[in-house]
């Protein structure tokens, strides 16, 4: 039975509270283990890090917890759990920057004032150096682990509604099946179509009183053959402060984060970037992938040992595999991985191509419990270890830390016309397909997006996507 108008706003402004609260209260402690890290750091360079009476320390710690709770509302980093699908910490790295370095100010003013007049020492200006690094680290994480893993356990999801259940609403409903993290339940399609039956709730007439009926929470429009004017008249309807819309824009494979949105008198107009890349910038990204991908190997050097040994132990056959694959400008090269196969892998592919399980079927192979496989080969392909000796191609410059799949010769002679494009970049060791579910994303999936990576390329897409790498390869997301 449905619930009651007055008793769904109330569930549905719970939901919204309990997300709220829970980031509320993983900024507190990132703020707390900030300033532990920052006194503990200030008292080894040079002790005392603190002078003042044991009730004003106390209440620096209350004075800083307010503080900084009412610089981050005031910076609305508690608005975009409530306002977005899918929101991802490392995107408000920017406003947290500056949120923590206006709250940091406010708490320098009043240990500056303290100091002239009581000669307490509650809050230097190193110290408040080394709070925005710890803090600048804590707060990210600690936002990420609350959004991806205790949100989804401890909060009822979010009851979702698609508007048409075409290919794109189709694609949707997926997307929200393989991110659990998101906090959305499908509860059905509204369709007008009568040939389309699975899961469809209502016509487009309707949405209004599904939404009702439903106690729908969000609400997804896709494209529909309905006329403008009345989905226009239907989503105006529906929109009320108790229930969230999202739009899938037309054209929608062609952005990415980096597109702008503007305001032409009242039109929205998505911008997107040039495909211009200036010398300094490129030469930018090969430093960065030089310098990372050698501290890197140096770094890494004894767990790349280690399991060199491993895989000789475990079985017959070199400890790394080389495979010819395309690179930028469609130039061949050999990627190094570690060997993660039996030695004769290759000559059993066809014997076991009526088991490939790679959804959308594309030239790729892929088994996830392949036969071929070692017993290290298994554990190294879930933590994605076979893939650290491509730093060395990072370096040689044959690849970079981040950029589109690098394709098997054969598989990429088989991706022609606009997707071609995805050439003009060095193939990376990660990328968007990385991120966004590896072997899991279907083959032609795989090849728009990195067709969107190399046509609305920045630095500062490439280090947000390296960043979401971790979690991706912790979580084992679509590794086999």
């Amino acid at each position: 039975m449905p619930e009651t108008g007055t008793a769904a706003q109330a569930r549905r402004g719970g939901l919204s509270r309990g997300r709220i609260r829970a980031l509320l209260l993983a900024d507190l402690l990132s703020i707390a283990i900030a300033l532990a890290g920052t006194y503990l750091l200030a008292e080894l360079i040079g002790p005392p890090a603190v002078i003042a009476p044991t009730g004003v320390e106390l209440g620096l710690i209350v004075v800083a917890a307010v503080v900084w709770v009412a610089v981050f509302a005031a910076y609305r980093l508690y608005e975009t759990d409530d306002r977005r699908v899918a929101p991802a910490s490392f995107d408000e790295v920017g406003p947290l920057f500056h949120a923590l370095l206006a709250g940091s100010l406010v708490l320098l003013v009043i240990g500056q004032g303290a100091k002239r007049l009581a000669d307490w020492s509650i809050y230097s200006p190193l110290e408040a150096m080394f709070f925005l690094v710890i803090a600048l680290v804590c707060v990210p994480v600690l936002r990420g682990v609350v959004r991806t893993w205790i949100l989804p356990s401890v909060m009822r999801p979010r009851r979702t509604l698609i508007v048409g259940a075409g290919e794109v609403g189709q694609l949707m409903r997926r997307k929200l099946a393989s991110h659990p993290e998101y906090g959305l339940e499908f509860v059905g399609f509204i369709e007008d179509d009568p040939r389309v039956g699975d899961d469809v709730v209502g016509r487009t007439s309707a949405l209004t009183a599904q939404v009702d009926a439903l106690d729908v929470d969000w609400v997804i429009l896709t494209s529909t053959g309905d006329s403008y004017e009345d989905t226009l008249e239907r989503v105006r309807a529906v929109r009320r402060p108790d229930v969230h819309l999202s739009i899938v824009p037309d054209y929608f494979e062609l952005f990415a984060s980096n597109a702008e949105i503007e305001d032409i008198e009242g039109v929205p107009l998505v911008s997107l970037p040039p495909l211009r890349f200036s010398r300094s910038v490129l030469l930018m990204k090969r430093a960065f992938d030089v310098v990372a991908a050698g501290l890197g190997l140096l770094v890494l050097s004894p767990l790349l040992i280690a399991v060199a040994i491993a895989i000789k132990l475990d079985s017959r056959g070199p400890v790394f595999f080389r495979q010819a694959r395309h690179g930028r400008g469609g130039k061949a090269f050999n990627i190094v991985k570690f060997r993660t196969m039996c030695a004769d892998a290759e000559a059993q592919r066809m014997d076991l191509a009526h088991l490939n399980e790679l959804e959308g079927g594309g030239p790729l192979f892929k088994i996830k419990d392949d036969p071929r496989i070692t017993r290290i080969g298994a554990t190294l392909r879930k933590l994605s270890i076979d893939e650290l000796p491509q730093l060395w191609n990072v370096v040689k410059g044959e690849m970079s830390l981040v950029g589109p799949r690098p394709f098997v010769v054969h598989e990429s002679e088989r991706i022609t016309g606009w997707a071609g494009k995805r050439l003009d970049t060095t193939p990376g060791i990660t990328g968007l397909w990385q991120v966004l579910g590896r072997n899991d994303i279907p083959f032609e999936e795989m090849v728009k997006l990195d067709y969107v990576y190399v046509t609305n390329w920045s630095l500062w897409w490439d280090i947000k996507i390296l960043c979401q790498t971790i979690p991706v390869v912790l979580a084992k997301r679509g590794a086999y």
